[in-house]
């Protein structure tokens, strides 16, 4: 039972991310955060299948925690080379 905790947990984090991703689109409207949010949102779906189906739950959770992470740095990476000054 604590796993689908943990699960929820993951879903609530994966989620709240792909809206701050959104909120970062509606301000700039520029492509990346569209779609980091969209993989987000996939990734989130892609992990609560597969814990529900029956696959280990630190097979899943952790390696999706990581890959969301990265989405979101690499975004917000992105995001200020293209508001960087161009000299």
């Amino acid at each position: 039972m604590s796993n689908f905790y943990g699960l929820i947990a993951l879903d609530l984090a994966c989620l709240l991310a792909a809206a701050a991703m959104l909120r970062a689109w509606r301000k700039r409207r520029t492509r990346p955060p569209l779609v980091a949010a969209g993989f987000l949102a996939a990734l989130t779906i892609v992990a609560t299948v597969l814990v529900v189906a029956g696959v280990g739950y630190k097979t899943v959770v952790l390696p999706t925690f990581i890959l969301a992470l990265l989405v979101i740095l690499y975004t917000a990476r992105y995001e200020n080379k293209l508001a960087a000054p161009r000299r």
